[in-house]
């Protein structure tokens, strides 16, 4: 276990689970709750704790991917942790691999796929809006403290992208997503994963229609709920309020030919 040391991201967080991210560096940070110094934090260690000007206990950890994910800055909705969990596991990333998606946003599913590579393979994300890409990149590097050396923004239309070597897995987060399957079914290898998220599903429905007709099998959609439950000394009962709905996930595989659905078993 080491130490917080000057320039790193602490994760401060009040004894009722409110959460704030703040760079370790010699200036005061303050909150509701009262005013710590984040100088102080240098030479602490994770689970240690800063007590504000109010008495109140601040305590510290290192931000995980889903602290930084729900607190970076963003100009469109987030894929949320449930689902990029999945995306992910259902996706198969595995270190090594050569991944193309589309669009970046703010950069939440590009952050879990270059953990996931671990440094290793190539990602590739295509983003048609200038500012989006700068935004992401903003994100990408306050993240890692850097910018990965396996990654590379193009600033683009999908539909129009190439690439020399073929992909071993495709996201898509598009809002015309069936758009793209046609053009990116050639740029993705036999037996690769393609993941598509979508809010709503008359736009599986398209995206579904596509892949058939692009040469994909084993194609299905699924949708993930996530509700936590309040636990004390007298009750154990599900939250008022839960994350529902937030996207249906659609996975499929690239096969060389063309099977048609009426023909499935």
């Amino acid at each position: 276990m080491s130490a917080f040391r000057p320039g790193e991201w602490a994760l401060l967080i009040s004894q009722k689970g409110k959460k704030w991210l703040v760079k370790v560096e010699d200036a005061p940070y303050s909150s509701h709750l009262g005013t710590v110094q984040m100088r102080d934090v240098q030479g602490k260690e994770e689970g240690e704790f800063l007590e504000t000007n109010k008495g109140a206990k601040l305590y510290l950890f290192r931000p995980t991917l889903e602290d930084f994910i729900f607190t970076m800055k963003r100009q469109t909705q987030i894929i949320y942790p449930k689902d990029l969990g999945a995306m992910v596991f259902h996706g198969d990333i595995q270190p090594g691999q050569t991944i193309l998606e589309s669009g970046i946003g703010s950069g939440a599913l590009t952050l879990a796929l270059l953990r996931a590579l671990c440094g290793t393979g190539r990602l590739i994300s295509v983003e048609k809006r200038p500012e989006f890409a700068r935004l992401a990149r903003s994100n990408i590097t306050r993240f890692f403290g850097r910018h990965p050396d396996n990654h590379e923004i193009v600033v683009g239309d999908i539909q129009d992208f190439a690439m020399t070597v073929k992909a071993d897995r495709i996201f898509l987060d598009l809002p015309e997503p069936w758009h793209a399957v046609g053009p990116v079914s050639v740029l993705l290898r036999q037996g690769g994963i393609l993941v598509s998220l979508s809010p709503n599903i008359g736009q599986v429905q398209l995206v579904h229609k596509e892949l058939k007709a692009s040469g994909f099998a084993n194609v299905w959609t699924f949708e993930l709920l996530k509700r936590e439950w309040k636990i004390d000394e007298r009750r154990a009962r599900p939250v008022d309020r839960m994350v529902a709905h937030t996207g249906f996930i659609t996975v499929a595989r690239k096969t060389p030919v063309y099977i048609d659905s009426e023909s499935e078993a």
